[in-house]
Parts: structure tokens; C-alpha cells; sequence
């Protein structure tokens, strides 16, 4: 989602202007939730406008180029530590706005955390929603460049908001009731719960295709063909994505025939590319031609057809090569969780930070202590001075980062 122009001199491809421009324009129709996306355009990086809008097409050119031109003086004034920071997504343990992470957004300036259940973050008194908003409005208020404050909503088994609403349908329910305006209906709804506790980042829906029987994701998935998991999991991105909600498809390039839980292990996905491409990869193919997804994360598996030495969240094969080159996925892409096992048992979690921005992702998710944050920051200082990361591939991924929440109303 980068726009065409120069940040210190260099050159940003047109390509990823109008991948930009597609995001800005679909992020323009969350203020109706209630009409129609536009139609895609047979190229997957344009929104067509109609003829009759000739002057409303030529003034958001010109706030897409107003906004380029905030986000370059944006990274301009940015010390090497905002920059940094600014590709680190936190989780915290305990209730509220932590000591631990006031440190980490003030001092150490991430460009945002998560909420966790599991975390303690919803423990009383914040399982109240008017607390938990207070604590994002303070964690905002100490943030230089507000911040991206996500968890991962997706209902059923991963239901982050239960404290709050009680239980929700989940992926495999949604798709049972055989019409994808429910799944709309409950994105919409998720967005607009989310936005009440100050959250505007959801990490779902899931969008891998059930192979396996038992599935180790059980009924977070919304079906077992490639057209039904695009079908409903477009149906739920545009529920958030219309209402000011950024959306994430997850988990690339899929854990649908995995049969081992990656928490724990890294799980191999055998399959031949054709069949990846056929099955595993579809959904993601349609999503981001069709929905234009604001974030994909990438996730700890093996797909031996792609990489058969690197995860998939680690390897430039997968997320360069595949995700952006093949697939032509130009967004935000943020890692799984570098503290589970098939990761952090072979690398620290300075080491794979480093790795996943090599392999093209932007936003590394994880760190959850202010010691973890300063390895991480320092893993990327020495990257940097020894050649391994430039400044050209930061200021990228800041560029992508930046951009989005500037479309997302984040940055106003």
C-alpha cells in the first residue's frame, strides 16, 4: 500500500501507489456501512470510479498525495528507535495500562499492542468496556504516533470479547447458516464492539481451507473449499474493514491440513505448489484481488513446496516471493507470534524479528516485556550495522505501516 513518490531520495513504485489508492478508496466507503463496496477492476490494483465522479476521483488523488507527503516528513523527523519501534507489536501481562507497557510505548515508542485474555488484560475492573477504552485512550495519549491496538476477534473458540458480549457464532457456524450477510453482520458488529473498547485492528478471519479431519483449529475455520473461505471470510473482513476496522487474513499461507498445533512444534504442510496454489493459497488470491485486505499475517509452518528449510513467516520465499511477488499482496503483513514453539525454539526472539522483516514482513508480533522489546530493537540496530537490513527496507515497511493507519483514521 505504498504510494508513488520519493522517501529520502527513493524511488516507490506506482504499483503500490494505486495498491494505496485501492485501500484509501475502500476506507472512504466505511462511512456507509450500510452500501455496497465497489466492484474490483479486472487488475487487481485499481477501484474503477464512476464517470460521473471525475472531480471526487481527482480530489482523492490529492489527499492520497497530501497524505504520502505526511507520512515522508512523518519519517523524516523519526529518531532510529521511533523507526524501530514503530515494527513492533507487544502483547502485557496484567489488567489495565501497565506500568510495563507505558514503558514500552512511551520510551521505547511500539507502534502497538494487543489485548490478550489470557494475558489478564480483561480481568475486573476492565471487564467493563468504559475501562478497557480508558486505558487505550491513555495508551494513546503517551504514544507519539498513535497506536495500532488489536486483538483477534474472531468468535466461536477465539472469542477475545466474551467478557463483554457473552458467546458468538464461530467461522464454521457462520458459514452453516448458508448465507455470508450473517458473517457481514457479525464483522460489523466485532468492529463496532471493538472500536467501543478503543481497539482498531482485529487479527482475523482465519482463511484456511479444512483438509484434515480432526482439524487442530477445530471451528475457527469457515469451510473446506477455497470459494466457501473466501465467500465468508470476505463477507466478515468487510463487516470490519467497512467500519473503520482494519482485517487481517490469517494464517499464511495456511494451517488447513496442518495435523500438529504450532504452538508447540513447527508443523510441515507437504503438499506440491500446485496444490497449494489450488487450495491453501486461493482464498488469499480472490481476498486481496476482491477485498483488499489492510494486513495478512504470516505464521510459523513449514510448507515444504515453498521453503522446505524456513518457516513460512521467516522465509523470503514465502512472504517476498510468493505473498508480494506471486500473489501481488502490496499491505501491511505482520507476523504470528514469535514466542511459539516452532520459533522460539530454534531462534531468540531478537534473531527471528530480524528474520521476518528480511522475509518482507512489516509489523513483528510477540515481545510482551520491556527486556524483550530493547533484544528486539537491538537485534534490528546490528542488522542494520552489519549490512544484513537497510534503511531502505525500514523506511518501507514504515511506509506500509504509516499508510495504513492513515487510511484506517489511526493518524488523522
Amino acid at each position: 500500500m505504498i504510494p508513488g513518490g520519493k522517501v529520502k531520495g527513493k524511488k516507490i513504485s506506482h504499483c503500490l501507489y494505486i495498491a494505496f489508492c485501492c485501500v484509501m478508496l475502500l476506507a472512504t466507503a466505511c462511512s456507509n456501512p450500510g452500501g455496497s463496496a465497489a466492484t474490483p477492476s479486472p487488475t487487481s490494483a485499481s477501484v474503477p470510479v464512476s464517470p460521473k465522479s471525475d472531480a471526487t476521483a481527482l480530489m482523492s488523488e490529492a489527499v492520497l498525495r497530501q497524505q504520502l507527503t505526511g507520512v515522508q516528513q512523518l519519517i523524516q523527523g523519526m529518531s532510529l528507535e521511533e523507526k524501530l519501534g514503530q515494527l513492533i507489536v507487544v502483547e502485557y501481562v496484567g489488567k489495565g495500562y501497565t506500568a510495563d507497557l507505558q514503558t514500552m510505548i512511551a520510551q521505547q515508542h511500539v507502534g502497538g499492542f494487543m489485548f490478550q485474555e489470557v494475558n489478564h488484560n480483561f480481568d475486573a475492573p476492565y471487564n467493563i468496556a468504559a475501562n478497557v477504552k480508558a486505558a487505550s485512550s491513555q495508551a494513546m495519549k503517551d504514544a507519539r504516533i498513535p497506536l495500532l491496538i488489536a486483538t483477534d476477534q474472531e468468535g466461536g473458540l477465539v472469542n477475545r470479547l466474551y467478557k463483554f458480549h457473552g458467546p458468538l457464532p464461530s467461522a464454521e457456524e457462520m458459514a452453516a447458516s448458508g448465507t455470508p450477510t450473517m458473517a457481514q453482520q457479525q464483522g460489523t458488529q466485532a468492529a463496532q464492539w471493538l472500536l467501543e473498547l478503543g481497539i482498531n485492528a482485529d487479527l482475523a478471519p482465519v482463511v484456511d481451507v479444512q483438509t484434515v479431519d480432526p482439524p487442530v483449529l477445530g471451528t475457527r475455520m469457515f469451510g473446506r473449499d477455497p470459494q466457501s473461505v473466501s465467500t465468508y471470510a470476505g463477507a466478515y473482513l468487510d463487516g470490519l474493514q467497512r467500519n473503520s476496522v482494519i482485517g487481517t487474513l490469517k494464517h499464511f499461507p495456511g494451517l488447513g491440513s496442518i495435523t500438529s498445533d504450532p504452538h508447540f512444534g513447527l508443523p510441515t504442510v507437504n503438499r506440491s505448489k500446485a496444490d497449494l496454489e489450488k487450495l491453501d493459497l486461493a482464498p488469499y488470491k480472490s481476498l486481496i484481488q476482491q477485498k483488499h485486505p489492510a494486513m495478512i499475517m504470516s505464521t510459523d509452518v513449514l510448507a515444504s513446496a515453498i521453503d522446505p528449510t524456513m518457516p513460512a513467516e521467516l522465509s523470503p520465499k514465502a512472504i517476498d516471493g510468493v505473498l508480494r511477488g506471486e500473489l501481488g499482496y502490496n499491505g501491511v503483513v505482520i507476523t504470528d507470534g514469535l514466542y511459539m514453539e516452532g520459533i522460539s525454539s530454534r531462534w531468540s526472539i531478537g534473531e527471528a524479528s530480524v528474520l521476518s522483516i528480511i522475509a518482507g514482513n512489516d509489523l513483528i508480533e510477540g515481545p510482551f516485556t520491556v527486556a524483550q522489546v530493547a533484544s528486539v530493537e537491538a537485534a534490528l540496530k546490528k542488522a542494520l550495522q552489519n549490512g544484513r537490513l537497510s534503511m531502505q527496507r525500514i523506511d518501507q515497511s514504515l511506509e506500509r505501516i504509516l499508510l495504513m493507519k492513515m487510511a484506517y483514521g489511526i493518524i488523522k
